[in-house]
Order: C-alpha cells, then sequence, then structure tokens
C-alpha cells in the first residue's frame, strides 16, 4: 500500500476507535473522496474514468455493499459510483478490495484533480469526430501518480467532448477539450477557467487545434500554475476561474502558455500509440421483437440515434440508486443478454449502445425482467436529477431527493399519461433540464441546467429552493421555492411547465 493510501487507512482505523472526530477525519480523507455520513458511517466515491462500468464491476461492487452492509450505491452526475453507509470500521477493508480490484479512490473528492468526464456515446456518433474516451482514460492514469494534482488550492475539473455537439461540456469546465481533425490529424479545442459552482462562467477557449498528444502535458500545467498561483486563503475564491478575476483573461492565458512551454519539456504526452482503443460490445437482445405496451412513449425519451445501425439507450436509474440486491440483479440480466459495458450520465442514469433492431427488446427485458423498479420512466418520481441530499451528506441543507419527488409528482400530475407530442417534449426537457442541490456546491450541475434550483437558508432562517444563475443563459425569474410548502411546489411546476416548449 502507497504512503498516502497508508495514511487514509489510519484515519479511519481512528476514526472508528473513537481517537479522532468527523471533522479531523475529513481532513486526512477527503482527497480520496471517502467522507463521514450524517450518521457518521461512510460515504466512499469510487473513480470512474468516463463513467464507463462493466457487469463485471456492477457484480464485484454488489458484493462489497453486502458484505460490508452498505445500504447502496449511488451513481453520480460527475460518472462515479459511491458506496453509501459503509461502518467506519470496514472502510480500510473495503479500500483494499477496491483498489485490488481496479478501483481507485484518490482525487475522489478534496482539493485534488476530480474524475474525468466524457460525453455521452464517445466514438458512436455519426457526427464524432474520434473517440475521446482513450485519452480521459489515459489522462486519469498519469494523473494518478502526479502528486502535485492532490494537495491543489480547490479542486480541478476536466472533461472531453467528442464532437462539436458536446461543446457546453467543455466549456463549463476548469480544463475542456473538444475532438477536432485539422488535416487529417487529431486535435483538441480546449478551454479553461470555466466551472459551475460559486460564480458559474463559461471558459476562456485558449486554442482552436492543439495537438491531442499534447493533451496531458496541458493538463499538468494547468495543474501547476493552479497549484503555485491559486488562491490558499480564501477557499470562496480559490478555484482557477477566480483566477480570471485576479489576473485578467489576457494575464491568466499568458501565464499559462508559459507553464505549458515548461511543460512539454518534462510531463508525458498522449499520442494514439499509448492509447488503448476499446470494443463494443455485441449484444444478443431480441431481434424485431414485438414490443410491450408503452414502447413508443420510452422511445421517445430513451432513445437516441447512433452511427453505424447503432442507437443509444438510456436506463433511468431512479434516483440514481442501487442496493446491493438490484445491483447484481441488473448486472446479471443484461449479461445475459450480451449487454457488458456501460457508462454513468450526468442524469444519474447508465446508458449503452445496441443495434436498432434489438430495441424493442431491450424494452422488453428493462420493463419485466428487472424486477418492480422503474427503469423506462412510467412516472418522473426518481428521474428528477438532484444531488444525495441532506439526510445523507453534511455539507446539505435540505432533502433534495425529497424537493426532486414532490416535483416529479406534480409533473405526472400534469402530464401524464404521455400520450402527446407536447407532453414528450415537456417531459423530455424535464428529465434534461432540471437540477436540484441541497447546498451551493452544485453536485447537481444546477447551473449547467435551464432549471437549476439551490437550497439555502434565508435570513430569516426559513428554508428556501432559488433559482441557480445559469452559464447557459440569463437566469429565469421563476421566484422562489419553500420546500416545506406544497402550494409554493404546486406552483413552482406549474410555472416550469408553462416555461418549457
Amino acid at each position: 500500500m502507497k504512503p498516502f493510501q497508508e495514511k487514509m487507512v489510519q484515519g479511519w482505523k481512528d476514526f472508528a476507535a473513537g481517537k479522532i472526530d468527523a471533522a479531523a477525519l475529513k481532513g486526512v480523507t477527503a482527497g480520496f473522496g471517502i467522507y463521514p455520513q450524517r450518521n457518521d458511517k461512510a460515504m466512499m466515491r469510487i473513480r470512474r474514468p468516463g463513467g464507463i462500468v462493466t457487469t463485471e464491476d456492477l457484480r464485484f461492487v454488489a458484493g462489497l455493499l453486502a458484505k460490508y452492509g452498505a445500504d447502496f450505491a449511488h451513481i453520480t452526475t460527475r460518472q462515479a459510483i459511491q458506496l453509501h453507509s459503509v461502518p467506519p470500521a470496514q472502510v480500510p477493508d473495503a479500500l483494499e478490495e477496491l483498489e485490488a480490484y481496479g478501483m481507485y479512490f484518490r482525487g475522489g473528492g478534496g482539493d485534488t484533480f476530480r474524475n474525468t468526464l466524457v460525453c455521452d456515446f464517445s466514438g458512436l456518433h455519426a457526427d464524432t469526430v474520434f473517440d475521446v474516451l482513450p485519452y480521459a482514460r489515459k489522462m486519469s492514469e498519469l494523473f494518478y501518480a502526479f502528486d502535485t494534482a492532490y494537495g491543489l488550492p480547490r479542486k480541478i475539473k476536466i472533461g472531453f467532448a467528442d464532437r462539436a455537439a458536446d461543446t457546453a461540456l467543455a466549456q463549463v469546465q476548469d480544463l475542456g477539450f473538444v475532438a477536432r481533425l485539422v488535416d487529417g490529424k487529431r486535435c483538441f479545442e480546449t478551454y479553461f477557467a470555466g466551472g459551475i459552482g460559486f460564480k458559474p462562467r463559461t471558459g476562456i477557449k485558449l486554442f482552436d487545434a492543439l495537438p491531442a498528444e499534447e493533451c496531458v502535458q496541458l493538463a499538468f500545467a494547468l495543474t501547476r500554475l493552479f497549484n503555485d498561483k491559486g488562491c490558499r486563503t480564501n477557499r470562496a475564491h480559490a478555484r482557477i476561474r477566480f483566477l480570471r478575476e485576479d489576473l485578467g483573461d489576457e494575464g491568466l492565458v499568458k501565464l499559462l502558455l508559459e507553464y505549458f512551454e515548461a511543460s512539454k519539456k518534462d510531463s508525458p504526452s498522449c499520442p494514439e500509440e499509448v492509447l488503448v482503443e476499446e470494443d463494443h460490445a455485441i449484444t444478443r437482445f431480441a431481434e424485431n421483437a414485438a414490443p410491450a405496451a408503452g414502447y413508443e412513449t420510452w422511445k421517445r425519451l430513451a432513445v437516441r440515434p447512433l452511427a453505424d445501425g447503432l442507437v443509444g439507450v438510456r436506463v433511468f436509474v431512479p434516483f440514481g440508486n442501487f442496493t446491493a440486491a438490484e445491483f447484481s440483479k441488473f448486472a446479471d440480466v443484461m449479461d445475459a443478454y450480451g449487454a457488458t459495458r456501460f457508462q454513468i450520465v450526468a442524469t444519474e442514469d447508465l446508458v449503452f449502445e445496441v443495434p436498432e433492431t434489438q430495441l424493442a427488446g431491450v424494452y422488453n427485458v428493462l420493463l419485466n425482467e428487472l424486477g418492480d423498479r422503474d427503469y423506462t420512466m412510467k412516472s418522473f418520481v426518481g428521474h428528477v436529477t438532484t444531488c444525495i441530499g441532506c439526510t445523507i451528506c453534511k455539507s446539505g441543507v435540505q432533502d433534495s431527493p425529497a424537493f426532486g419527488r414532490a416535483l416529479a409528482e406534480e409533473f405526472d400530475k400534469a402530464l401524464q399519461p404521455l400520450d402527446t407530442d407536447g407532453k414528450l417534449a415537456k417531459a423530455a426537457k424535464i428529465l434534461a433540464e432540471i437540477k436540484i442541490c441541497g447546498c451551493p456546491n452544485s453536485c447537481a450541475n444546477p447551473p449547467a441546467a435551464e432549471f437549476g434550483f439551490v437550497c439555502k437558508k434565508s435570513a430569516a432562517g426559513e428554508l428556501q429552493l432559488v433559482p441557480f444563475s445559469s452559464v447557459r443563459r440569463e437566469p429565469l425569474e421563476l421566484g422562489v421555492m419553500k420546500p416545506a410548502d406544497a402550494k409554493s411546489i404546486a406552483e413552482t411546476a406549474t410555472e416550469i411547465l408553462s416555461r418549457l416548449t
């Protein structure tokens, strides 16, 4: 075990023995994404670069949930997996098993290089430039041993997009890469100093066409700059985007280019020959099956066209949560049909690709062979994106999943059954564009949504759910929703529905 792992493991042993309190423990373990919950059990966040998981991974996690008595796993908006309510005494053993399997924690939280985002279905769209997932994975591998990235002023987030249509993803990261081809050579359009937390903003375009093999060198350069120049005295002013306020855009660009030139001399490059390309699984769902009732509605909400006769399928995961039994059941059933590889996406769902001729067979399986869980979005409940909420997270102000449920129930009243084009269009927007966060930390990405809300306390101590300023458009004047007030929630739902087009 590496020294940084030993320190973290000892911290949890001391906490379990009552030698240190939760505040002291957080200082030791936050950089691993392992935190005390409200109930003083542990949350363990597993990094999955690009959100890629296999059925083997899911079964392994299910086994650990059962073995260590954890309550459930949560798939996150940043494409990671969180284990919730792990008994403190079990954390060191669970960590060792997960790391030995190849599921890593370093950088799962705290002031570190965080999980690398990758757009949905990279490499499979009709307008894909090239698959960016191998670059994200290689970058994560190289960063794992880059100690500078694990003691920063605040966190640093990086994202990759395989086509121009996903440029928005790259623009709201600390560093974002969008695939381009220039004279047949792989390049990245690059953005930096964006973000969606406090004072959200889109990034500065740095390069129109950075040679793709230099992406890691640029990321190392920005990390070193941030480590050297970022604010360490005021956490509210410590993200990279606040250096823009201090130095100005031109000054920050000039400084980063200086660091980049130095980085190219001593940092690893990422040529195509070091990348591991991934084969996509061949599925065995029924060809041209007779679909069960509700198929056409599900198809409008869950399916998107891809290239070469493939379609992308969204598996709606209620509240983004799986118990051990649910993970095992899902993995076993999907494995039986050859669907062995999935991607976690920002709506806290799973996606995978299948031949279009098997689509009805997929629907029948999701509807009928996985128990009573709503994997096909028969109700909005569980499918309005929220963070994990204050019943679990110590940073939370309020129970955001409960507010998401309350709004979802109002949407069900107004739109179910989804039997018209207008209702389906509004349903698609609700699933994509409503994000609720239980505190101002923006874990649910409210600033990147059309209807983003954050829970706060007013000056009078009243709990409020406040519309969040968006990086994508002018903030909407929806007023304040009072979470305890059913009338206020109903009025907010009505106002949102009236604005959906």
